[in-house]
């Protein structure tokens, strides 16, 4: 494997060599070089040698006024406690070639017969979309995120990027979407009920959805086991929810329930738990790029809910993130070693019941289409609604929705 980024390229250097050691520094990977980085967007008109087709096809939506925030050298959007620097998008890069290295380079562990339309909610850098985008050249792949960092060139015509809050209502028509896709998304949310039912009411029936995410590694049972209880690590485990709390947006994976799914209506709820090795004494595969993930991800998940939400003070907060990086890396290769150093991941997936499923349920007689047979799922495009009521809109200075459809936004 060979790569541009220094980041990522000494991560393939022997592990005997004592130069790898300032990769795990925190001091260190602020110099990391982007995996994509996003520096303004495309605006129609501006001279761009970019293919119009294929800008169209990578992103339908622009924000004219990102609210990027800068804080303590990390650049954050919105009130969300991830930065979406050049640092956070190497780091979710290496993430990503961990799932599918995880994974066996599969995207999805739901199955999917030809689907029409994918939703990835918190698409961050995109890396998931454009995969299942190549995938599935005749599925339209939407990837959503409050923060414009996505590539904007060379992808899939069949991708697109719109700039969205899922905790805002989610204007997709309904019955219409093959798999609604959330990967490290906790702490995100303040209402996961709310983020399931709006995913419950645009997937298809026998659309799926799938939720990954780590268990919570802040616990004495999984990572913090190595660490002694006095240890920096537990001291930031114990901020880190304290912050959460505060902020209203719990960390850990309460969200991933079955019972709350199944409350909302789906079925076929599954949970199937990971050990994701720690270093390459765990996995030969992916264990060096796993643990390179972990100790650069420290840092990121916690300055901002620290300083702001607690009143840490930041030099205490780094000093912190690099000693338990430190003493991460030494578990991770310490010979002497007999238990499992691993972060475990949960992957829940469920179904929304076929239109079948749904009648049988309520004990009626089956309703037929014209054609004679039972229809499962909306055939009309999932393309935004608010993106093309708006785009008639502003072309025409007239409302393009019926007058009895005007009180509400709705497919037309």
């Amino acid at each position: 494997m060979t790569t541009d980024n220094p980041a990522i390229a000494q991560l393939e250097v022997d592990d005997e060599n004592e130069d790898t050691v300032s990769i795990y520094t925190m001091d260190a990977y602020h110099n990391m070089t982007a995996a994509y980085q996003v520096d303004r967007p495309y605006h129609p008109g501006s001279g761009s040698a970019h293919d119009g087709a294929t800008i169209d096809s990578a992103r339908t939506l622009y924000a004219e006024d990102v609210d990027y925030i800068t804080e303590h050298d990390r650049t954050y959007c919105g009130d969300y406690f991830m930065p979406v620097d050049q640092t956070e998008q190497t780091r979710q890069y290496v993430a990503h070639q961990v799932y599918l290295k995880l994974f066996n380079l599969e995207l999805t562990t739901v199955p999917l017969d030809n689907p029409r339309y994918i939703l990835d909610i918190g698409t961050g850098i995109g890396e998931w979309a454009i995969g299942m985008a190549e995938k599935y050249p005749q599925c339209e792949v939407f990837g959503t995120d409050i923060a414009p960092i996505q590539p904007t060139h060379q992808v899939p015509f069949n991708v697109e990027f719109h700039i969205e809050n899922a905790e805002d209502e989610w204007i997709r028509p309904a019955d219409a979407v093959d798999l609604v896709h959330f990967r490290n998304m906790e702490g995100a949310f303040s209402d996961w009920r709310y983020i399931y039912q709006q995913a419950y009411n645009c997937l298809k029936p026998g659309g799926w959805i799938e939720v990954i995410d780590y268990d919570d590694h802040f616990t004495s049972e999984n990572f913090l086991s190595y660490f002694a209880p006095d240890s920096p690590a537990h001291l930031l485990a114990k901020g880190i929810h304290e912050a959460a709390r505060v902020a209203g947006r719990p960390r850990g994976i309460d969200h991933m329930s079955k019972e709350l799914l199944e409350e909302l209506g789906y079925v076929n709820v599954k949970e199937t738990v990971y050990d994701m090795g720690v270093g390459s004494r765990e996995n030969s595969s992916y264990g060096s790029f796993w643990l390179f993930t972990v100790v650069t991800g420290l840092e990121a998940c916690c300055l901002r809910s620290l300083t702001k939400g607690l009143g840490w003070d930041p030099k205490v907060v780094r000093d912190m993130c690099k000693q338990i990086a430190q003493e991460t890396r030494a578990i991770a290769e310490d010979t002497s070693r007999t238990g499992s150093f691993v972060v475990k991941l949960r992957v829940m997936v469920a179904r929304k019941p076929t239109a079948q499923e749904q009648w049988l349920a309520k004990g009626t007689v089956l309703p037929e289409s014209d054609s004679g047979t039972l229809r499962d799922g909306d055939q009309s495009t999932i393309r935004s609604v608010k993106t093309v009521k708006t785009a008639i809109s502003d072309a025409t200075g007239q409302d393009a929705r019926p007058v009895s459809q005007r009180s509400k936004i709705t497919e037309g």
